[in-house]
């Protein structure tokens, strides 16, 4: 057997592939049908043929599934397709959790307790009853010339009214503005239905003159009324008001004083300088109405206010009072003003013996305080005015001087016995 018949052998026993007809009977090969009853047809029954083999069905291809629109990440609503990872929380997310609860329930609780508190207030709290008293408290009460009925009309406060539905403060301030013959009014309530009202009454003590009309005043400085003439049995006070100052009985006034010292203050001798002058700059400056206040209460201390006829207070560095018409008292600055009207009433009163008679008139001057803290008081009678001396060559302050010296013998009599400081002493 040579190569080509070899060849040739092996080509006819190699099948054929899958789809490829066969080499071998080709021409011979009947035509395939795909129909059962075309081959029933061709091949007559009873034949010993195998029939051919039918050609296996394909199965449907499997329609492809439609690409779901793609999702925006950013709207709401976007839920990813890939599985969600639970991820662990850890202790400190746990304690801002809880601290963040308990936050939420103190402020649940806070606002349920404001509620309850306003509706308990507004449904509980009504007004009963009043109660009027005296400033310290007691009763019953001094309304001066007002009856209690009147006072509690001025308040505009009706049984029945919100306990807590008005300010204490404007109706404390309503009652002074009505009532001009009230120094102190206070409101003030008490639980769970009592409005109570302190009051004390004003009472007349001095007049002042302004814009050609005298004001009656009370030790407040409150304006009690308006006079055209002026009133008796009053202490003047001589004092300056700011400008546009009100006026209107009800309205309290506030004093104004210049502290500059006058060309008298600036002329007296150097030798007779007091320290209270040089320490005046380094003490706190007080308003005219401090110092009046002070004044009156060393006053009534050492019994000179019932006899005080007249207060001046034009300049605070020049500060005097007119005791029962004949004695003028020159004070000079508010420094130790205890000490000087002590000395004072000494004089005046005559405690010691030594001092004025009940027949003197004249200008006593206790603003002259030496170093070593006591006063040289320095007393002029009326009757005995000293003449203005002539003109000398000599220069002025050796005049001055001589004539200090001449009032300090002068007044020598009546330090023998006079009260001392009792700061001085003491040091």
């Amino acid at each position: 057997m040579d190569r080509n018949q070899r060849s040739r052998n092996q080509k006819k026993s190699v099948p054929p592939r899958k789809g490829q007809p066969s080499h071998r009977n080709t021409k011979s090969a009947p035509p395939q049908r795909s129909s059962r009853l075309a081959g029933s047809q061709q091949r007559p029954k009873g034949s010993g043929q195998r029939p051919a083999k039918q050609p296996e069905r394909q199965p449907p291809k499997q329609q492809q599934k439609r690409p779901r629109p793609q999702q925006n990440p950013q709207k709401p609503g976007y839920r990813s397709s890939a599985p969600q990872v639970q991820r662990r929380v850890t202790r400190a997310e746990q304690l801002r959790i809880r601290r963040r609860k308990a936050i939420i329930g103190v402020l649940c609780v806070l606002a349920v307790l404001v509620v309850g508190i306003v509706l308990s207030i507004n449904l509980l709290f009504k007004v009963t009853d009043f109660r009027v008293e005296n400033a310290d408290r007691t009763t019953p009460a001094n309304t001066g010339i007002y009856t209690e009925q009147q006072l509690i009309d001025a308040t505009g406060i009706q049984v029945g009214d919100n306990l807590y539905g008005f300010s204490t403060k404007e109706k404390s301030d309503q009652l002074l503005a009505q009532m001009p013959y009230l120094d102190v009014a206070v409101v003030t309530r008490q639980a769970p239905g009592t409005v109570i009202i302190r009051v004390q009454p004003a009472v007349e003590r001095f007049k002042m003159e302004y814009s050609g009309s005298w004001l009656v005043l009370s030790e407040q400085l409150k304006v009690l009324r308006v006079e055209p003439a002026e009133p008796d049995n009053l202490v003047q006070l001589d004092a300056l008001l700011p400008e546009g100052a009100a006026t209107t009985p009800g309205s309290f006034l506030t004093l104004d004083a210049p502290s500059e010292p006058t060309a008298l203050a600036t002329a007296m001798p150097s030798g007779t300088a007091t320290p209270e002058n040089a320490d005046e700059a380094d003490t706190p400056q007080e308003t005219p109405n401090e110092v009046l206040n002070e004044l009156l209460g060393e006053l009534d201390q050492y019994g000179l206010l019932d006899g005080t006829t007249v207060l001046t207070m034009q300049n605070m560095t020049e500060l005097s009072f007119l005791y029962q018409g004949r004695v003028s008292v020159q004070l000079g600055t508010a420094n130790n003003l205890d000490y000087k009207i002590r000395f004072a009433a000494y004089i005046i009163l005559d405690t010691g013996g030594d001092g004025l008679a009940g027949s003197d008139r004249g200008t006593l001057d206790v603003s002259d305080q030496q170093t070593d803290g006591t006063i040289q008081p320095r007393f002029l009678p009326a009757e005995n005015p000293v003449a203005t001396p002539e003109p000398t060559p000599e220069p002025p302050a050796e005049d001055t001087t001589d004539a200090a010296a001449d009032a300090a013998a002068d007044g020598a009599d009546l330090t023998a016995d006079a009260p001392q400081d009792e700061t001085q002493s003491q040091e």
